[in-house]
């Protein structure tokens, strides 16, 4: 028998309580990050109905791991499974694996005067590095 180290044990209640309610999607978009997913898809010339905004995460940065997001259409997404959500006619798409590291994330775009650019707000970040752009879950 292998030995656990600091291993704890959780009670998992078996009864549902009142008062705690289910995420209704597990991913939120903003109605700014919706907005500007749009605006991005005009720029490039692509249909909004059949490209979005694709997120991913991937091995990369100081803290293990990082956010990719690119322009994809949405067949291709498909084929691969990923998680779809729309918001206010823009699409986004998580690739499927990724999935299971923002789940309950907000997708929004911030902007000030020395940067702007989406933004993912994830509870399941443990510890991200100094500069923000990579995290551990």
């Amino acid at each position: 028998m292998s030995d656990c180290g600091n291993v704890q044990k959780t009670f998992v209640p078996t009864e549902v309580k009142e008062d705690i309610k289910p995420a209704t999607s597990g991913f939120e978009v903003s109605d700014v990050a919706a907005e500007k997913i749009l605006h991005f898809l005009s720029i490039e010339k692509k249909d909004p109905k059949t490209h979005g905004l694709r997120i991913g995460v991937v091995k990369d940065g100081c803290s293990g791991n990082s956010y990719t997001m690119n322009i994809c259409d949405l067949e291709t997404c498909e084929k691969d499974q990923d998680k779809i959500f729309e918001k206010n006619g823009a699409i986004v798409m998580v690739e499927k694996l990724s999935y299971l590291f923002v789940i309950g994330s907000t997708l929004d775009y911030k902007e000030t005067l020395l940067a702007s650019g989406f933004e993912l707000t994830n509870p399941n970040v443990k510890k991200s590095c100094s500069c923000g752009s990579s995290f551990s879950v």
